[in-house]
């Protein structure tokens, strides 16, 4: 039987965060292969998962040790600065594998299907958006079943004339829980970290996505998903709780979820049968906060929330606005208020050098993280990810620099990449600088210091505190290159 291949390619925690931020990074499971990977077992096919981050692989390693002569598909996976990796990987495979049928997906090919396939030529075939259903169509045409012209969701090159054509649309899944399982068997589990501000003790956390769709406007976001909120059924997400204590007994999970608390009903739901069901489990979720009160909260701690991450993005109301942001500072004040009262550590994110933004408004951004004093602080140069209503409408005013994809980092201050965009009246460097900037004046504080130090309960977390305030040291005396 023939076989699919579903690669997670190199992208270290290095070329994500930078040499100095690398040991703040974490690497999760690469949930959207797994739930490829079960579906196309659900329906006969034989898979396998390379995880090249977890499992420490390169370009050479995948191309000359892990793809079988029985493979016939390969998928890979990719978001935007992973693009030279990509191109890379698939001109190695058709080198060496040309029989081979390469096909892509993930935030960065879905968003510029077409152009994708015109930037690299190695790929046969994009999916677009939700691939489960995709992923099994294009290995029953590729067995003999069916016709490429009739699988929604898809951009490929038509082999008689070599012509990029676009497919109808793939509608998004109705119901989720139709959706097996990820194959978290076919992933080295044990090697998954999560980002070190989003964990306890060792640091394994696995991931559960708890729903998918987002109804909101944000400019800085795409919606890969769509915009409709649509959730596992709770009873699905205990299930898979229970399976992932029962077989890698985990002590703490995290909630994936576009807008967890969009939906209070569902929230209070699932918290009760964590509780009635004694999971004993420790997560952590993002969430939006206009779309919280203190009696969910509350029962989210009760039922083992001990983090919550909140979007922030600016501390002038001018630039929430301008952004769609759709709250004001008042709630967000408020949000972080309840949230530190009923005793839910917060993890904050802000955004510097949004469009039109001044210095001034930068500073206020970063006296406003001081202010709202959250555990964990992180802040991120802007970048008009494809997709988004800030990409569409900056590249129709001529504003975006270039468009060398692996440099669309929003750690670009610490990872030193070439800036996309840089709002009018700043330069590169300040933006860069302003980004190590907002550490220091966030983390050097006493009040800051005091509470990681209170916070400390393993040899881990003392050597992440050590280690955070030797780089912020550090930066004061290097600069960032342009």
């Amino acid at each position: 039987m023939a076989k699919t291949l579903l690669v997670n390619p190199p992208f270290s925690v290095s070329e994500r965060y930078g040499n100095d931020m690398k040991k703040f990074g974490g690497v999760s499971e690469p949930l959207g292969l797994a739930y490829l990977a079960s579906n196309l077992e659900k329906n006969g096919f034989s898979v396998q998962i390379i995880d090249a981050p977890a499992e420490e692989l390169t370009n050479r390693d995948i191309v000359e040790n892990c793809i079988g002569e029985d493979v016939n598909l390969i998928g890979v996976t990719f978001l935007t600065p992973m693009f030279s990796s990509i191109k890379e990987l698939t001109e190695q495979i058709k080198k060496f594998h040309p029989g081979v049928t390469i096909i892509a997906g993930g935030p960065h090919p879905s968003a510029l299907p077409e152009r994708t396939l015109e930037e690299i030529s190695s790929i046969d075939v994009i999916c677009i958006g939700e691939g489960e259903r995709t992923i099994v169509e294009v290995s029953e045409y590729l067995s003999g079943k069916g016709k490429i012209e009739d699988i929604k969701g898809i951009a490929y090159r038509d082999g008689d004339c070599d012509e990029i054509r676009l497919n109808s649309p793939r509608p998004m899944e109705n119901s989720l829980d139709s959706l097996p399982t990820p194959a978290r068997h076919l992933l080295p589990m044990k090697e998954y970290k999560l980002t070190a501000t989003r964990t306890k003790g060792s640091g394994f956390c696995p991931t559960i996505i708890l729903a998918r769709g987002c109804p909101f406007n944000c400019q800085f976001c795409s919606h890969p998903f769509g915009r409709t909120f649509r959730h596992h059924s709770v009873d699905r997400i205990v299930r898979e709780v229970t399976e992932l204590i029962n077989n890698y007994e985990i002590t703490q999970v995290n909630f994936e979820a576009d807008t967890l608390t969009i939906n209070k009903a569902f929230v209070l739901e699932l918290c009760n049968a964590i509780i009635d069901r004694k999971l004993n489990i420790a997560w952590t979720c993002e969430s939006r906060m206009d779309t919280i009160d203190e009696e969910m909260l509350l029962i989210m701690k009760q039922a083992g929330c001990w983090q919550i991450s909140y979007g922030v993005e600016s501390g002038s109301q001018r630039l929430l606005d301008s952004i769609v942001k759709g709250v004001t500072k008042e709630k967000i004040i408020e949000t972080f208020r309840i949230t530190k009262k009923v005793g839910i550590s917060i993890r904050g994110f802000f955004m510097l050098g949004l469009p039109t933004e001044t210095k001034e408004e930068s500073l206020k951004t970063i006296h406003f993280a001081r202010k709202l004093n959250p555990l964990w602080a992180q802040f991120t140069v802007t970048i008009p990810y494809p997709g988004t209503p800030m990409f569409e409408q900056l590249r129709n005013e001529g504003r975006i620099q270039h468009y060398n994809w692996t440099d669309y980092n929003t750690w670009g201050g610490w990872a030193d990449k070439k800036l996309p965009y840089v709002s009018e009246g700043r330069t590169e460097e300040e933006i860069k600088e302003l980004q190590k900037k907002a550490m220091r004046m966030f983390y050097m504080r006493p009040v800051a210091l005091f509470k990681h130090i209170k916070s400390i309960s393993t040899l881990r977390d003392f050597n992440k505190l050590v280690h955070g305030v030797v780089i912020l040291v550090k930066t004061m005396f290097v600069k960032s290159k342009k």
